[in-house]
């Protein structure tokens, strides 16, 4: 799922101490990205719109990705600025383990439509995973800015902030986010995985 030289990886980590604490941040984050169905939820819209969701799944097992993402790109030379066939398309790359190539088909599809937030969550999204830390925070603070109350976006930003790896990690902030998360959700199976966070955050923050 992510690019082939270190830098795209979230797997490539600074060192061997901090294994296991980036192993968990990717959980996580992945968890958020399938709670929230943001992998893989609109690959197939192209290929027949009006699908359920188990005739999706079953047609994407049947067409090779690489097939995929060949179909997307000959439509978009028919219609190049179709923010969505471009949030697709990113979304395949991704899949192919071709994050940047992801990143750069979201940041085309938020030139034409730069109002839409769940591209720029999922840009959001992408960029943490390939270690882009303060561009993943500053793409969901512009959806903050958009919409305060985005319940989804405090929730990616409270992970962003608490589980980094780098100098601009803070534990303060990613609680603060969660709880607002917390707040704004009331319940649900990903209130129940912030209220974990948080336990554990205020309980080992280093």
């Amino acid at each position: 799922m992510v690019g082939k030289s270190g830098k795209n990886s979230p797997f490539s980590f600074v060192n061997v101490a901090r294994r296991k604490k980036n192993q968990k941040i990717v959980f996580i984050v992945l968890t958020a990205f399938l709670a929230l169905g943001l992998v893989g939820s609109s690959v197939l819209w192209l290929f027949s719109p009006d699908s359920s969701p188990a005739d999706m799944g079953q047609a994407q097992q049947e067409i090779p990705l690489d097939q995929q993402i060949a179909a997307l790109e000959s439509q978009l030379k028919d219609e190049p600025q179709s923010p969505e066939l471009l949030g697709q398309l990113a979304e395949l790359y991704w899949q192919a383990g071709r994050g940047r190539d992801a990143v750069d088909n979201y940041l085309k599809a938020l030139e034409i439509a730069p109002d839409d937030i769940k591209l720029r969550q999922n840009l959001a999204l992408t960029y943490y995973l390939l270690g882009d830390y303060s561009d993943a925070v500053q793409q969901i603070e512009t959806v903050l800015a958009k919409e305060p109350q985005n319940a989804t976006a405090h929730y990616y930003l409270g992970q962003f902030y608490a589980y980094r790896s780098d100098d601009g990690r803070d534990v303060e902030k990613g609680i603060e986010a969660l709880e607002k998360f917390i707040s704004l959700s009331k319940e649900g199976l990903d209130v129940d995985k912030a209220q974990q966070m948080i336990k554990e955050l205020k309980s080992n923050p280093n």
